[in-house]
């Protein structure tokens, strides 16, 4: 025999050559349910594509829904309409709340595992111009929500409450959302509170909460933190005399790293 040149003997003896005949009569001997799971898995590949595309689309279509309802909720009142007005306008409030109510309601029922709280309650804030118990009644539901949302919702209900005299449910409200406000500023909560009690007639209890809000040093020189001041002054005027004093800004802010700056 030639030099280099394998025996047939040899040949069937190669580890390789027995594994690719031992696989290959394994194979011939499976091939239809070889085949059949194949065709499974080529399935059940397709089946996720198809749905992937398909939640895909519906989420597309989702976000659209509840944009379009953000057209109708940022559209502009104006009689005589401009002539060339951008985005949506409308000629009275009313017919603007109509709509936006519609478009949000539509979208959290066409779309509710999207966005479906979120869309509601903004269908109820609008709602509330027209319909107002049914609305309150949504946001009562949304309110009990351990969520963004429901916070929100406990919000809009407590100054439901207060804008039609039920300042204790609102107080209840206020101070429910105040244990967890979730998003919400507590200081504006307290100043809506105060707002509240002075309504009430209960002006130590809403000259406090003033307070707190005009010696709070990220609000004190907002509109709000001015407001509370001002509703001090008429309730409680020596309390204005207690606030800490406004810090005066410096001149020098943002000027400390100048120092490494090269002279060209």
């Amino acid at each position: 025999m030639a030099k280099g040149r394998v025996s047939a003997q040899e040949l069937k003896r190669d580890p390789l050559m027995e594994q690719y005949v031992s696989t290959a009569t394994w194979v011939r001997g499976r091939s239809k349910q070889i085949t059949t799971w194949a065709t499974a898995i080529a399935v059940i590949i397709a089946i996720a594509v198809v749905g992937w595309l398909l939640m895909s689309r519906r989420a597309s279509n989702a976000a659209e829904s509840l944009a379009e309802a953000y057209r109708y909720h940022d559209a502009v009142v104006a009689n005589p309409m401009p002539a060339n007005p951008t985005g949506y306008a409308f000629t009275t409030e009313d017919e603007k709340h109509r709509k936006a109510f519609e478009a949000f309601q539509k979208a959290a029922n066409d779309y509710p595992s999207y966005h479906g709280d979120l869309a509601r309650y903004y269908a109820a804030t609008h709602q509330l111009f027209f319909e107002p118990e049914k609305a309150e009644a949504t946001l009562k539901e949304l309110s009990q929500k351990d969520s963004e949302v429901g916070a929100q919702s406990r919000f809009a209900l407590a100054e439901r409450y207060e804008a039609i005299g039920k300042f204790n449910d609102a107080v209840t409200e206020y101070q429910k959302l105040k244990a967890k406000p979730w998003d919400i500023p507590p200081t504006l909560i307290d100043f809506n509170t105060a707002r509240t009690y002075e309504a009430m007639g209960k002006n130590k209890e809403a000259a406090d909460l003033y307070f707190s809000v005009a010696k709070d040093k990220d609000w004190r020189n907002t509109a709000l933190g001015n407001m509370a001041i001002t509703k001090l002054t008429v309730l409680a005027p020596e309390k204005v005399d207690q606030l800490p004093p406004v810090e005066a800004a410096n001149p020098f802010a943002g000027l400390s790293n100048l120092g490494g700056l090269q002279t060209q």
